[in-house]
């Protein structure tokens, strides 16, 4: 499998060494002079005053970055005061519910603070849930990081956009966020780098920053990760097939693309038909490959092995191997018994297979170009 090397030449994509010297804030301080006047980002604390409910004993809640809110009984304060929170836009189930609950205090929320006719103290209603990898609440700037806005088409992206959240400023163009300081397990971390390359994004708190790109005498702008939050999704059981397989490995595959002497997308494969991962000759049968053409059966841990890795030790492409472990880990969730298959010569069609939690047989394939 060739490198990556053909990807110099790109202004912006091979530009972030990770912890590249002579880092430059560009990020300004965390609290904007706006008002929170709808929906927005906001911190939640218990309300530990002693007096009568709902009076008391409620909730403050607190935008992020920006300098006020508007609150239920009209006014503008730096924290608003309300009786409860309403999770149920959510659309989690209960026991979840429960569990975001129990943790607030670790969670930056997206919804907006309602009045409720039998008082003026209000309700909270949160309409997303994004979880802190630390169970820290932001200390930092914190924006949005994702593809939105962005000219990205395949990952390495050419750049990622960040927005400070409740802020109308314009998204700010990056190559990649520095997770160094982030001290995770290397699955969120995959999660945090991963989840920066689709359009719903993550949330990051940190320093806008730039460093020498490609060449020294260019800067490009990057995030150093102080913070992240994952957004809260319905749990499920992990094994899918079918529809919902499909789907899964849809978004686990979403703009990535295969690399050999060139570059091909993953597309669903499937034999409802199939119960045990098939012969080679059954396999040249069901795609249309000539009666002798060479099979080679190899691991998936051996197929994936370049595209895992680091080896440019760049920002954008810490990005793309994090989608990639992901992937693996996705495969290796959902399917049993996986088997990669690799069939013909030069123009090698490469199949993922493996057995569903329905017994059927479905994967992925791709191509890979070999001269």
């Amino acid at each position: 499998m060739k490198t990556f090397a053909r990807m110099l030449l790109l202004p912006l994509s091979l530009v972030a060494c990770v912890g590249g010297p002579e880092v430059v804030d560009e990020t300004g301080g965390v609290v904007d002079d706006v008002t929170v006047r709808t929906s927005g980002y906001f911190t939640v604390t218990r309300d530990m005053r002693r007096c009568a409910s709902p009076m008391c004993g409620g909730y403050f809640v607190a935008p992020v970055n920006a300098s006020a809110a508007r609150c239920a009984d009209g006014t503008s304060a730096a924290r608003c005061y309300v009786a409860s929170l309403d999770l149920a836009p959510l659309g989690l189930p209960q026991a979840q519910r429960d569990a975001v609950a129990e943790g607030f205090a670790s969670h930056v929320f997206y919804g907006r603070i309602a009045a409720v006719s039998a008082h003026t103290f209000g309700v909270f209603s949160a309409a997303e849930a994004w979880r802190s990898v630390d169970g820290a609440l932001p200390s930092q700037s914190l924006a949005r990081v994702s593809t939105t806005g962005t000219t990205c088409t395949f990952i390495p992206c050419d750049r990622l956009a960040m927005q400070r959240v409740n802020s109308t400023a314009a998204s700010l163009p990056i190559v990649g966020v520095d997770t160094a300081a982030l001290r995770v397990s290397p699955e969120v971390r995959d999660a945090v780098l991963g989840g920066a390359t689709y359009d719903a994004g993550v949330l990051v708190a940190g320093v806008r920053s730039t460093m020498p790109g490609n060449p020294s005498t260019v800067r490009v702008p990057f995030l150093r990760a102080a913070q992240a939050f994952l957004r809260v999704s319905a749990l499920d059981d992990g094994r899918h097939c079918g529809a919902a397989l499909q789907s899964t490995l849809a978004t686990a595959t979403e703009r990535l693309l295969y690399t050999s002497e060139s570059d091909a997308p993953f597309t669903w494969f499937t034999r409802d038909a199939w119960r045990a991962i098939p012969s080679d000759a059954t396999l040249r049968r069901a795609v249309g490959a000539a009666a002798d053409a060479p099979v080679e059966r190899i691991t998936l841990d051996y197929l994936l092995r370049n595209a895992v890795q680091n080896y440019d030790n760049t920002l954008d492409q810490e990005h793309r191997a994090a989608r990639f472990r992901q992937l693996s880990r996705t495969l290796q969730r959902e399917l049993t018994n996986i088997t990669v298959f690799r069939v013909g010569t030069i123009q090698i069609r490469v199949f993922v297979l493996g057995v569903t939690r329905c017994g059927t047989v479905a994967g992925l394939e791709t191509l890979s170009i070999e001269t």
